[in-house]
């Protein structure tokens, strides 16, 4: 199991990640798709700097960027898709995390049904060929109730991935999440082969993990490198990143 922090595109986060020892950080998609050149030169020089690769993001489409709803725009989201991740290659990006609430849910007066239709397409049509252009695998973020009204267990996920029918669509387990839609480990394992990243805080407080916070990140672990998952990344709370980053790394490698 490989594990990386999410950063955004903080240097002092890229360099304290890199010193505690994490295999690789997690910033965000937007960074790659809307910075200037500049910008993006800079986070990757922080990158050599630190010799860290930035192997997956999150935070993949904005908000304004509907896939659900009357104002769906394929090309604009086809153009948003292709420019982050063709500018995040040389930066060792793998895995793009499509969790994007505001993108995704289901407005009001919309049917279930047209919104579960229209995110298939969009993973189908338009994710998944970009993706397997270049080589990346999107992974489906199932989210709590209170974050998003569809798609809120892994089951639920995985499912979405299938109908995408693309080896580079897969799913995502969030420690945080998957608890309150009921999924456990035994989940996971019975999704082998259709999780492909994952994300873990303490489930109640979503603070950064600690090895006597009570939570059980061992069988969460197992689990996952049972399932096929080679990635779990901490993206969690902490008013001192300091402090808590590589105790974080320790909770969860041992």
């Amino acid at each position: 199991m490989r594990f990386g922090m999410c950063v955004g595109d903080d240097e002092t986060k890229i360099k304290l990640a890199a010193e505690s020892g994490f295999d690789y950080v997690e910033s965000c998609f937007f960074l790659l798709a809307e910075s200037d050149d500049e910008k993006l030169n800079s986070f990757k020089s922080e990158l050599d700097k630190y010799s860290v690769s930035c192997e997956s993001v999150n935070c993949f489409l904005p908000g304004n960027l509907k896939v659900t709803g009357p104002d769906v725009d394929y090309d604009a989201l086809k153009k948003y898709i292709e420019k982050g991740i063709s500018r995040g290659i040389d930066a060792g990006l793998k895995k793009v995390v499509f969790g994007s609430s505001g993108a995704r849910n289901v407005p009001d007066g919309w049917s279930y049904e047209e919104a579960y239709r229209q995110i298939v397409y969009f993973l189908k049509m338009i994710a998944a060929p970009v993706a397997e252009k270049y080589g990346v695998i999107i992974t489906i973020e199932p989210l709590r109730k209170n974050d998003s009204n569809i798609v809120n267990s892994a089951l639920e996920g995985a499912a979405l991935a299938s109908q995408a029918d693309s080896p580079n669509i897969k799913c995502l387990v969030d420690y945080y999440h998957m608890l309150d839609a009921g999924d456990d480990c035994e989940t996971i394992i019975k999704l082998t082969g259709a999780i492909k990243h994952a994300h873990v805080a303490e489930p109640v407080s979503r603070n950064y993990p600690r090895k006597d916070d009570g939570a059980d990140y061992k069988s969460f672990i197992e689990a996952l490198e049972s399932a096929g998952c080679e990635t779990c990344s901490v993206e969690a709370s902490t008013d001192n990143f300091e402090r808590d980053c590589a105790p974080a790394l320790k909770a969860i490698r041992q």
